[in-house]
């Protein structure tokens, strides 16, 4: 009995912490969907980087959801191991719903421990431009991407 207690102490204890956290800003929404995209990403998770992406989503290349989530799983089935190293350039709002974020990322199969690293482990660099929108949550609503250099990233 004393430990059930003890237990439910220690349960009300987190669920009152996680009741009482601040609301994140939206800068710091936009930096947590990225690393979560990272995850996804790095996990092959079609379906978690699917639930990132907003129904109304269309790029440069007339890709829509359906199509980018096709491309995905596509990259996923021809590459066993994903490493993501990710940098953010910038992130401006357009207004309370809508950011635009510059982010670089370099992939390779191995772990990419620091931008150091890179070179060594001949990893692709891209440049990535986002329009994201938020409804309740940060949604992908458009994409630009490029190849990029090392340097850029920097």
């Amino acid at each position: 009995m004393n430990n059930f207690i003890k237990i439910t102490f220690l349960l009300l204890g987190v669920f009152l912490t996680s009741c009482s956290e601040e609301k994140l800003s939206p800068k710091d929404e936009i930096k947590q969907y990225i690393e979560s995209g990272k995850l996804a990403a790095e996990s092959r998770n079609h379906s978690g980087l699917a639930n990132l992406i907003s129904k109304q989503y269309h790029d440069q290349r007339n890709l829509d959801k359906k199509q980018l989530i096709r491309m995905l799983h596509a990259y996923f089935l021809t590459h066993k191991n994903i490493h993501l190293l990710t940098r953010i350039h910038s992130i401006n709002f357009q207004d309370e719903k809508n950011a635009f974020v510059v982010l670089y990322i370099a992939t390779a199969g191995n772990v990419i421990s620091d931008l150091s690293t890179i070179a060594s482990l001949r990893a692709r660099v891209y440049k990535l431009e986002l329009q994201l929108t938020k409804d309740d949550v940060w949604l992908l609503q458009q994409a630009r991407w490029a190849s990029a250099n090392i340097k850029e990233m920097l």
